[in-house]
């Protein structure tokens, strides 16, 4: 099945459905991993704490 779309200029593109759809999802993916890392880049970090070293005090 194709799926035509014409485009402002008048133009016609003819694309197949599973090509439509495979485009729709790698959109829908890269938008997910886009929010993904903007989290994970917002996120706060919070980084270990040493632990304390015994002294011997002899």
């Amino acid at each position: 099945m194709k799926v035509i779309r014409k485009t402002p200029g008048g133009e016609t593109r003819e694309l197949l459905l599973k090509e439509y759809f495979l485009n729709a999802y790698l959109i829908a993916a890269l938008k997910t991993v886009g929010d993904q890392i903007r989290q994970s880049r917002t996120a706060e970090v919070k980084l270990p704490q040493p632990a304390p070293v015994p002294l011997d005090r002899s």
